[in-house]
């Protein structure tokens, strides 16, 4: 929908992100966001938030409602409303979209929006015991898996959707493998500077592969069917971060960016991976926009099979998508990545002069979202 006034971005940052069992390992997402709540709000010219709106998607042990626990760790006061959202790979994003409904409905705001994961925290589960395991083994499930990974619509992994979408669409490994190679290229020659909030334990995205060549990715055996072409290489990292976004009907002195418009929708679960393909043409045709009015496109890179797929069917200009790079390279901390993607899209509207840009996703049950920036 095209929204009846713009909203301002008054700030947006992110921590940088860690790999799997990095820098970030056993702090928590909790701990994430706050340590992203407090770096972008140090700036003393900022109004402080009247609420919160965070997203996580795999919140086990990290308490009720981490997003009021943050708002309060974070200094932001007892007075401080924080709400969590749990919407899969769409949680960051839809936090954001929470936090304009709330300031289009009234609220004095600002509000700030973000969202947080700590993939390397997520825990092993003991089900049926609070009634006792009298004899024989028992599972004990992985959160990653069973919460984070695996679809109950579809009872396929998201790897496993995306096989089915690249055979439908005719992508093929090497394309795949190429794509993941130029993010990590892409990644490793960008200037993070003015998105990256500082954190004590890391100063740099530890996800990147620099030195990463054609020949790597190409040894990397299938992960789902021995004739697929989905592997850890070509999919996105698992990794740990936070981005944070303060949002208000206010532009304030010099604002970072607005919001003009967004769209949520749903289709089959099986095609998941190309949900950005609707969402992006259905936000486009509300606008009032094409894709040729748009300066930057982010889409999300949980898979470079699926990347491909939206590109192709969208026709976007590749050198205008995922400019610096995307989860492929710099990782997917599932909570925060759709937050990410808009803090990125922003900061490089910005490095080449401003203009419009769109920041889609694909969302695991058969969701998408777009939303449509000014920067």
């Amino acid at each position: 929908m095209k929204l009846p006034l713009p909203l301002s971005i008054l700030a947006a940052g992110r921590l940088p992100q860690g790999r799997f069992g990095g820098a970030l390992a056993g702090q928590g997402a909790v701990a994430l966001g706050e340590a992203a709540v407090r770096a972008l709000l140090s700036d003393p010219d900022l109004p402080r938030p009247t609420r919160l709106c965070w997203g996580m998607a795999r919140s086990h042990t990290q308490g009720m409602n981490p997003g009021r626990t943050i708002a309060v760790r974070a200094g932001l006061g007892h007075q401080v409303v924080g709400t969590t959202l749990n919407m899969a790979c769409g949680s960051g994003m839809g936090a954001i979209f929470q936090a304009a409904q709330y300031l289009l409905l009234g609220e004095s705001g600002p509000v700030l929006a973000g969202g947080s994961e700590a993939m390397s925290d997520n825990p092993h589960l003991m089900p049926n015991l609070r009634w006792g395991w009298r004899l024989g083994h028992q599972p004990l499930p992985d959160v990653m898996h069973q919460d984070g990974l695996l679809c109950p619509l579809t009872g396929l992994l998201m790897g496993e959707t995306v096989e089915h979408l690249a055979k439908a669409h005719g992508i093929t490994r090497s394309q795949a493998d190429r794509y993941a190679l130029e993010s990590h290229r892409r990644a490793a020659a960008a200037d993070f500077s003015a998105e990256h909030l500082p954190h004590p334990l890391l100063d740099r995205d530890e996800c990147i592969r620099p030195d990463a060549t054609l020949a790597d990715l190409e040894a990397l055996p299938p992960i789902f069917t021995p004739e697929g072409q989905v592997s850890a290489g070509n999919a996105s990292a698992l990794s740990d971060g936070a981005a944070a976004l303060l949002l208000s009907r206010e532009a304030g002195p010099s604002p970072l960016g607005r919001i003009l418009g967004w769209t949520e929708l749903a289709l089959d679960p099986m095609e998941m991976g190309a949900a950005p393909i609707p969402a992006v043409n259905t936000l486009l045709a509300e606008c009032g926009l094409r894709i040729r009015d748009i300066a930057l496109w982010e889409i999300n890179e949980a898979f470079a099979a699926q990347v491909l797929c939206c590109a192709e069917a969208l026709d976007l200009p590749m050198d205008r998508l995922n400019s610096a790079g995307g989860a492929i390279s710099l990782g997917h901390p599932i909570g925060a990545s759709g937050a990410r993607i808009v803090v990125a899209l922003l900061h490089r509207l910005r490095q080449r002069g401003g203009g419009l840009g769109i920041a889609t996703l694909g969302i695991g049950g058969g969701l998408g979202q777009a939303v449509l920036v000014e920067a």
